[in-house]
């Protein structure tokens, strides 16, 4: 089966007042077309840092990151954030929602980055929600 999304020896470290703590170390992970991927863990196990990471809102310390055929590990920021609008969804543990519009609002907004067309996005969150 077709390899979608692909980890290499992937490392991040972080630093903090000169102690560094190693969070993934030589994580190697291959996602292939049609698979269902469950990320399980303890509490600072890693889990959110590795989808940082996989998708490109967190940079990781060593290693790489390839999706498709295209290595994405060493794409600029503003190149990152088309690959996320196009390619990734997230769904954070904490409410990001603007609490002054409303749950559609929140979702029409998010969809105007990929499309200018309002309608055919409300359509869609429509069929969503």
């Amino acid at each position: 089966m077709e390899t979608v999304l692909k980890a290499t020896d992937l490392c991040k470290t972080f630093s903090n007042e000169s102690v560094q703590q190693h969070v993934l170390k030589n994580l190697n992970l291959e996602i292939r077309k049609g698979d269902f991927t469950v990320i399980m863990g303890d509490s600072g196990a890693g889990k959110s840092t590795l989808l940082y990471s996989l998708s490109g809102m967190d940079r990781p310390s060593l290693g790489s990151i390839t999706y498709g055929n295209e290595e994405i590990s060493d794409y600029s920021n503003d190149k990152l954030a088309v690959f996320r609008r196009r390619h990734c969804g997230f769904v954070f543990q904490q409410n990001y929602l603007n609490d002054t519009m409303s749950v559609m609002d929140n979702i029409i907004v998010s969809g105007l980055l990929k499309s200018k067309n309002r309608k055919d996005i409300a359509e869609r969150a429509k069929k969503l929600l």
